[in-house]
């Protein structure tokens, strides 16, 4: 990740302000001994237009709950850009 890249969090969050959706990060799960957990996150998007679509996102595990959780923002973001929906000047 370079120095100037932003957290997929934060631009998911943009993109959800920007169009008045609410979005949800929980950590879903949670596996491992007590000294390596894996954290598993899955960000929830209920997009408010027409079709009134929910979307659930889940990351992969990671050690870190903020790498897991832009794991999942970062899943939630391809499939945001592939259905047309994209943040301006990125």
């Amino acid at each position: 990740m370079g120095m100037n890249k932003r957290p997929a969090r934060s631009n998911l969050y943009e993109i959800c302000a920007a169009n008045h959706w609410r979005r949800l990060f929980e950590c879903y799960k949670q596996d491992g001994p007590c000294h390596q957990i894996m954290y598993t996150f899955k960000v929830t998007i209920e997009i408010e237009d027409a079709s009134r679509n929910i979307i659930e996102c889940y990351g992969a595990p990671r050690r870190k709950k903020k790498t897991a959780a832009d794991d999942a923002a970062e899943g939630a973001l391809w499939y945001l850009k592939n259905i047309g929906y994209e943040m301006k000047n990125q």
